[in-house]
């Protein structure tokens, strides 16, 4: 992935599980609060990624989650638990290979569209999407660092946000290094909102927010079509957003 494109007819499929567990919330000041009524939330979530070479210099990429939201508080008259399974906003987008080799560089558009879904209510504290279509466009570099057996790719875009929500930013840079069968990485991405971080009260899961997140990660190549892979997602700093980390396990399938 990164910048690089696949080749016509050749894919890259991964499915993956992740689980978090939260207690903590990060508001509008960027500190790390507790949820509000000694909140609890905990996200069981499914994914499907897929890359395909449709064009030498032309890959659409697509990915979809299916989530279990499940929200505990504590107040006075008593405990509350709200849960929600169902899918969230389907993301889509066309990868163009600008430029190959040595620094890869690539463009791609696309959005995120909303698997439309019946709410059981309006008003939840575990929505699964915003449910309005955004747009965005993005600029992507790599390089591989070889003889030496590593990487390095980045990304630079712009999202264009459905309705009331403000557009915003967003970046990420990885690296790699490979050791036989295993390949070690590191990511680090962040959200910047061009809105601002309004105190809301409590925090919600969506709304305008900066994130900053950092993401370890092993991948263990069982064949030259088969890898399995684990990592960390921690969300290391930011404003109106979620604190805590996400455990994923997946397992690719390639061509």
């Amino acid at each position: 992935g990164g910048a690089w494109v696949q080749e016509k007819g050749a894919y890259y499929f991964k499915i993956a599980t992740g689980y978090m567990n939260s207690t903590s919330d990060i508001d509008a000041k960027g500190n790390q609060v507790p949820k509000a009524g000694m909140g609890k939330l905990r996200d069981l979530n499914y994914s499907a990624y897929m890359e395909y070479g449709i064009h030498e210099r032309i890959t659409v990429v697509t990915s979809a989650p299916y989530k279990r939201l499940i929200d505990n508080r504590t107040f006075a008259s008593g405990i509350t638990k709200e849960k929600r399974n169902g899918f969230g906003d389907l993301e889509t987008r066309l990868r163009w290979l600008v430029k190959d080799g040595p620094l890869v560089m690539s463009f791609a558009v696309g959005g995120k569209f909303p698997l439309w879904y019946t709410d059981a209510q309006e008003a939840t504290r575990v929505p699964l999407s915003t449910k309005k279509v955004d747009a965005d466009a993005r600029l992507l570099l790599g390089k591989s660092l070889y003889p030496f057996p590593g990487y390095v790719t980045g990304e630079l875009g712009y999202r264009m946000r459905g309705g009331a929500l403000s557009n915003e930013m967003f970046y990420g840079l990885e690296a790699g290094v490979n050791a036989d069968r295993f390949l070690f990485k590191g990511f680090i991405s962040g959200i910047r909102t061009f809105g601002t971080c309004e105190p809301t009260g409590e925090v919600q899961l969506i709304g305008d927010q900066n994130v900053l997140k950092l993401s370890p990660g092993v991948v263990f190549s069982v064949t030259d079509r088969v890898d399995l892979s684990a990592e960390i997602i921690h969300v290391f700093s930011g404003c109106n957003t979620g604190a805590g980390n996400t455990f994923f396990l997946g397992v690719a399938f390639k061509r």
